[in-house]
């Protein structure tokens, strides 16, 4: 035996085994015989995969003018449309493919639909094949449609309507499933959850976010309910199996000790599933977070084949069956016991290694109440006459005067009272957004529209709109953050919010007859509700009004998690990636002395920082470690090696395939999986296995 370029090579060693006999049969369940042999058909070859592929095989025609007569005898008869002999398969007929197993049962090895004849022609040879698709393929055939609505009306015991609103987990980040314990079910009883309008508004907040469990539990029961070709996982092993485990010391995890990790459930990303398969729309979003999926296809207690749906995960193999493979040593006389390797193509592979990963929300958003400045400079002789105040008419003058009120966050010019003169000095933030560390400031300058929906919610539990009040006896900072003084009137109308800048504008069909609506609050400053705006700002200081506006403004910063490299990784460098979730995760907080929140502290509203460590964590998972990969041939058939099983060495020359090499000794062992299998019986009979992914196969 010989190796060279990491290819172990058997040289002039016969490793085979007792052949295989594999059958082809047509299927028709239900039927008193449900198999019929084909014994004009053989098996090329057939190939299994992890994740949403339903498998395939390929079996060619035996072209045998001595055989039976009802079998076709060339590639006219297979291929023409208008029919042929019974032995031709049919476009879309079940087929079966068993062998048996050592104590003579049958064993089913593929199930599923004859597609796609192909002739290969040459001057000495006419070939026919033809390429049978896994049963599951089945689960193609209708994609996901409209979103299965709950009535906002009635989130727990409302009637769950069809639509053709899209199906849509989390849009936006807003949560859309129906509370817990008010599911739905399919025909076998396994429990889901429905959408509900993420917008509805109750108190309690009857919505849930939808997890991968419960995604996965939509996608499975409510597009596979009545599970014809494939069986669903149960929903136990779904929320059991779609967690992401973080390690208890930040370091160490074991698979195999619970006392090492703790379960955390992963919320899915905002992510629209219309019109996608749903075996697709699964494995997009499981596959981010280290989980995968497998169908397989094994023999009932009957003999008729059976496909199930298996959830996965990838990123560990505590759930997975761990095996070897066998390579005797060098220079001893070859024992077929001790071997099962004859040939191998495989690398170590940590070019695609991510150790670290940050997980950043949306900006940090901030409820808080600000008072505006004039944006425009003051003259005594604009409230001279009727013909002045006139010039100032909506269309007619200066847009802006009069008409434009704001905080000025970039210095571009704002009325100073005390100067009576236009200035360009920036209010301070420092007490909204804090300091950040080694910074003099915790922000940048910079316009900050303001955002029309606050965080405070009514009676009704409904967001407020950002809300304008007028003090004629505020006498803080102008422009800046309201101290908390001052006698205050709602502004119920003749304004918009600034689309470009923190501020208002006055709409007004003249900002000296700005009616502000009445009101009987005491001491309030316009009680009828008319706003002489020209006229006050430029009369004596007891009528001068201050405007304060609550609303809603972005930070400059995110909520940002990290989960950090741990020894696990095979490289000593720090390798960092940063997940953009903007779309999902947010943190709010209504800032202290604001006009809902007259306390000295701010408050959080929502922190998605745990959700945001929980995606970190559960990505670094997935690629934290190297990868084996690359594919190996046993030079017979064998079932002992499945999709999802992992390689843990090639036993007899004692190297281990262990993909966690640098992980502390107490924690698990992670391995390679058989992520394809192919069973090859052209010019004998040979299993390939295809490790972790297609790289080092030389194709």
């Amino acid at each position: 035996m010989m190796a060279s370029s990491g290819t172990i090579e058997q040289s002039g060693v016969p490793l085979s085994r007792g052949a295989n006999r594999v059958c082809v049969f047509r299927y028709r369940p239900g039927d008193a015989t449900p198999y019929e042999i084909l014994p004009n058909v053989q098996v090329e070859s057939i190939q299994l995969a992890a994740g949403a592929d339903p498998g395939l095989a390929i079996l060619r025609y035996v072209l045998d003018p001595l055989g039976n007569p009802d079998d076709p005898i060339s590639f006219e008869q297979i291929l023409s449309v208008d029919g042929g002999p019974s032995g031709v398969v049919a476009n879309d007929e079940r087929l079966v493919i068993l062998t048996v197993d050592p104590d003579g049962n049958p064993c089913v090895l593929f199930d599923g639909f004859a597609q796609v004849p192909e002739l290969v022609l040459g001057p000495v040879q006419e070939s026919v094949t033809f390429v049978v698709q896994g049963v599951a393929v089945r689960e193609w055939d209708q994609p996901v449609g409209g979103a299965l609505m709950r009535d906002a009306n009635d989130p727990i015991n409302g009637e769950d309507v069809e639509t053709d609103l899209v199906t849509h987990f989390n849009p936006k980040g807003e949560p859309n499933a129906t509370p817990d314990g008010a599911d739905a079910s399919d025909p076998s009883g396994n429990r889901y959850s429905t959408f509900l309008d993420p917008a509805v508004i109750r108190d309690p907040d009857p919505r849930r976010p939808w997890t991968l469990s419960m995604a996965a539990r939509y996608l499975c029961y409510r597009q596979n309910g009545t599970q014809t070709y494939v069986s669903n996982p149960d929903s136990d092993t779904l929320d059991a199996m779609l967690q992401v485990r973080v390690s208890s010391n930040g370091a160490t995890l074991n698979s195999s000790d619970t006392q090492t990790y703790r379960n955390q459930s992963i919320f899915v990303p905002d992510v629209p599933v219309t019109g996608k398969p749903w075996p697709i729309a699964l494995r997009d979003i499981l596959e981010p977070h280290g989980f995968g999926l497998i169908f397989r296809t094994e023999t009932s207690g009957d003999g008729t084949p059976c496909t199930s749906l298996e959830v996965i995960r990838t990123n560990d193999d505590s759930e997975a069956s761990v095996k070897d493979l066998a390579l005797q040593p060098r220079g001893g006389l070859f024992d077929p016991g001790l071997t099962n390797l004859a040939k191998a193509r495989l690398s170590r592979d940590t070019s695609n290694v991510a150790n670290s990963y940050t997980v950043e929300s949306g900006l940090v958003r901030y409820e808080a109440s600000f008072i505006l400045a004039p944006g425009f400079a003051l003259d005594p002789a604009d409230a001279n006459s009727d013909a002045s105040l006139s010039q100032f008419d909506l269309g007619v003058g200066n847009p802006l005067k009069y008409r434009l009120f704001v905080f000025d966050e970039t210095g571009e010019g704002h009325w100073n009272w005390a100067t009576s003169a236009i200035v360009k000095t920036v209010p301070s933030l420092s007490a909204l957004f804090g300091r950040a560390t080694g910074s003099s400031k915790g922000y940048v300058s910079r316009r900050r529209p303001p955002l029309g929906d606050l965080f405070t919610v009514d009676a009704e539990q409904r967001p407020l709109r950002a809300k304008l009040s007028i003090s004629t006896n505020y006498s803080g900072t102008q422009p800046g953050l309201w101290d908390g003084t001052g006698t205050w009137q709602t502004v119920g109308g003749g304004f918009e919010l600034l689309s470009d800048q923190l501020g208002v504008w006055i709409n007004a069909s003249n900002p000296n007859a700005w009616n502000i609506g009445a009101s009987k609050v005491p001491n309030a400053p316009y009680p009828l509700g008319m706003v002489r705006g020209i006229e006050d700002l430029n009369g004596s200081a007891f009528r001068r009004f201050v405007l304060r506006l609550t609303c809603v403004i972005e930070g400059d910063r995110t909520v940002s998690a990290n989960a950090p490299r741990r020894p696990t990784s095979p490289t000593a460098y720090t390798i960092t990636r940063r997940i953009d979730a903007r779309d999902r995760l947010a943190k709010h907080v209504k800032a202290a002395k604001s006009e809902f929140n007259p306390g000295s502290t701010a408050v959080v509203v929502r922190d998605d920082t745990r959700a945001a460590l929980t995606e970190a964590d559960a990505r670094r998972m997935t690629t934290e470690a190297g990868e084996v990969s690359g594919q190996v041939i046993i030079p017979y058939f064998t079932r002992a090696y499945r999709v999802g099983d992992r390689i843990r060495s090639i036993r007899g020359r004692e190297l281990s395939l262990k993909t966690n090499a640098g992980a502390p000794a107490d924690e698990g062992d992670s391995y390679p999986m058989v992520v394809g299998l192919t069973w090859d019986f052209q010019s004998g009979q040979r299993t390939i296995l295809r490790l972790s992914d297609q790289r080092g196969t030389g194709r």
